[in-house]
């Protein structure tokens, strides 16, 4: 019997997933997970190769994120990309799973999703000022600690200063005892030597305190500097929806205008159409006479003329020479350059109202 997933090695998982039937970009995003880490409770949820590799890229990120096995098994099933992204990004703002689930529909587009998703996520705009009173109060014990561990500085120093001097004393007073008489009081030694002792202890415990408190002001910076990132981040966020939002706004009215002009231009060409039909019936048995003639003249003009007559034939027709004229124009007996002077006096003729 084979070992489960579980009892694998990192190398034995990576060569079983290689047995599955992935294909190439689904294969990296789990050799990925793989070597990243990620523990075997995630890493069972790509058994299914049908997964796209779009949903498999977004559960790489919530299991990097450490979102939940629920969250990501919930991501696994939702296989539009745009989707996954914002039900992954309602779960970084704090969205229960529970609320996305009652939300979330297979088939739905995303912008319906993100529709229902934003008031959720708008509910949370609490959070950075919690964050912000959080890190004021840091702020303040920061700035409390420091102050304190100035003064025991300050309070060291003078210590040190002064177990000094009464080094330098109960150096003389040693040396005194040597020559004053036994009867003489030694209260003062024994005063001075307990006092030593007693500043030597409480620089000991001095000592032990600022690097406690040290430890304290490390520890409460890195929180600080935690939160800063990310109320920058929640306040991105809540800018880029409203941001969005916005868009959307502006965007709507211009659509339905949009769609409102393109109905009535599709209704004004359905009654042009209409009314063009109405007047093209009672043409349709009238011929004119330069259709039926005009057959003629091309012939005329294939087999009689050269090159430079029919050009000049086709600039009066250009210039809009009359059937008569056209005829008369051409003549084979012309050349090209009688021709053009002819057209050009029926052109000036026409434009005068002549007509020849």
């Amino acid at each position: 019997m084979g070992k489960s997933l579980r009892d694998m090695t990192r190398q034995e998982q990576a060569a079983y997933f290689k047995s599955k039937d992935y294909c190439g970009e689904q294969l990296k995003v789990v050799m990925d997970a793989v070597s990243y880490g990620i523990s075997i409770d995630y890493l069972q949820l790509f058994e299914d190769t049908t997964i796209p590799v779009e949903t498999m890229e977004t559960m790489f990120t919530a299991m990097k994120e450490d979102y939940g096995v629920k969250e990501t098994a919930f991501l696994s099933t939702v296989h539009k990309e745009e989707s996954g992204r914002i039900l992954l990004e309602a779960l970084k703002s704090g969205v229960p799973l529970s609320e996305l689930q009652g939300i979330y529909q297979e088939g739905m587009l995303p912008i319906e999703l993100r529709e229902k998703i934003l008031p959720l996520m708008q509910g949370r705009k609490a959070i950075p000022e919690k964050i912000g009173e959080r890190m004021e109060f840091l702020t303040e014990t920061v700035r409390e600690l420091k102050e304190s561990l100035s003064r025991q500085g300050s309070f060291i120093e003078d210590l040190k200063k002064s177990m000094e001097e009464k080094t330098e004393i109960f150096s003389v007073q040693e040396k005194e005892a040597e020559s004053i008489t036994e009867d003489m009081d030694d209260a003062y030694y024994l005063e001075l030597e307990e006092q030593f002792r007693q500043a030597r202890e409480d620089a000991e415990r001095l000592l032990e305190e600022r690097e406690e408190t040290n430890r304290k002001v490390r520890e409460l910076e890195a929180e600080n500097k935690h939160l800063q990132e990310q109320l920058l981040l929640q306040q991105s966020y809540v800018a880029g929806v409203q941001e969005q939002k916005r868009v959307q706004e502006r965007i709507q009215p211009v659509i339905r205008n949009s769609q409102q002009e393109k109905a009535d231009c599709q209704r004004q060409n359905k009654s042009a159409e209409m009314e063009t039909g109405k007047q093209l019936k009672p043409l349709s048995s009238f011929h004119f006479p330069f259709i039926r003639k005009k057959p003629g003249l091309l012939e005329k003009l294939a087999g009689e003329l050269d090159a430079g007559q029919i050009a000049e034939v086709r600039l009066g027709i250009e210039d809009g020479l009359t059937e008569s004229q056209l005829a008369l124009l051409a003549d084979k007996a012309m050349d090209a350059d009688k021709m053009k002077e002819l057209r050009m006096t029926m052109k000036i003729l026409n434009e005068r109202g002549q007509e020849t």
